[in-house]
């Protein structure tokens, strides 16, 4: 092995990019190294919820990006208890790397007391290559991972967009609800998205389902629940979806159209919803077109 990268990963925003194609910049077959669980899952008993990709996610954006070679390290007790040098030592043992390429913010070891300087000390004493890539800077800083999550939890889509590169999306399988959608007119996918996703602010958003079927992604209007159990509903507009439970689909976030709405009889959350169809359908005629067109002429 040549080279690897090195880091939790998770979004694989545009700073993380910037990481991986300085790696592939040497190395077009580099190899990524990350972790599972990510480390604040490890330190909050698995109960933290606000991951920005899950496993399945970032291995399909990796794999999207051309990023085949992947190796997953345990982030267990065993893990967390090693100082930095054992846990270099081991790593060079397994992946017998000649350069290594990070990111500036990059702790590992014990207590986090590995720092991308310690790395690279440690690899220059054994003549390995190292690469500390700068932060890249966006609006008033770098780009963060947790940046992103409270520009998603505030609503503010478009900013946290910039920041990934790309739009915010969850992947979940489609379950039966309580089929009150159905009953007022609006049949709902129901997407239970995996505990420890983040999900954007609770409201109503525009957005697109990928139902993994071949076919363009489809325009939606997209429900956010207030409670963190609840499913992501996804209402689809003049197309007739099959029985798909059971099914994983990928639900992506366009715009923010209202508030959640409390406090309101079945009549005024019909027209509620009815309203947000519209606005799907306008967006979907404004703004998509081009998108719709690139898609299928892949």
């Amino acid at each position: 092995m040549d080279t690897i990268t090195l880091g939790n990963f998770d979004g694989i925003h545009s700073g993380h990019l910037k990481v991986i194609e300085k790696a592939r910049s040497f190395d077009g077959d580099a190899c990524l190294v990350c972790f599972e669980p990510v480390a604040r899952q490890y330190f909050t008993d698995n109960s933290w919820n606000r991951r920005l990709t899950t496993v399945s996610e970032r291995a399909g954006i990796l794999n999207r990006l051309g990023m085949n070679n992947i190796v997953i390290i345990p982030f267990d007790r065993e893990t967390v208890e090693k100082s930095p040098d054992e846990f270099l030592f081991e790593l060079h043992e397994m992946e017998r790397f000649s350069r290594i390429v990070v990111g500036y913010d990059f702790h590992f070891g014990r207590n986090r007391s590995g720092t991308a300087e310690y790395l690279f000390q440690w690899c220059t004493s054994r003549e390995i290559d190292t690469i500390i890539v700068p932060p890249l800077e966006c609006g008033d800083g770098p780009v963060k991972s947790e940046k992103i999550r409270l520009l998603l939890e505030n609503g503010k889509l478009r900013s946290a967009e910039e920041l990934l590169g790309r739009n915010y999306s969850v992947t979940g399988v489609v379950s039966r609800g309580k089929g009150l959608g159905r009953q007022i007119g609006f049949p709902t996918l129901n997407v239970r998205v995996p505990g420890c996703k983040l999900l954007p602010k609770p409201g109503s958003y525009a957005g697109l389902v990928d139902t993994g079927c071949g076919t363009s992604p489809l325009p939606a209007a997209v429900y956010v629940p207030g409670s963190a159990t609840g499913p992501v509903e996804a209402y689809i507009p003049d197309h007739r979806i099959g029985d798909i439970y059971g099914s994983a689909v990928s639900v992506s976030f366009r715009k923010r159209l209202r508030s959640e709405a409390s406090s309101i009889d079945i009549e005024e959350l019909k027209m509620l919803i009815a309203g947000d169809v519209e606005n799907v359908r306008q967006y979907a005629k404004n703004e998509w077109r081009i998108e719709k067109d690139e898609y299928n002429s892949r």
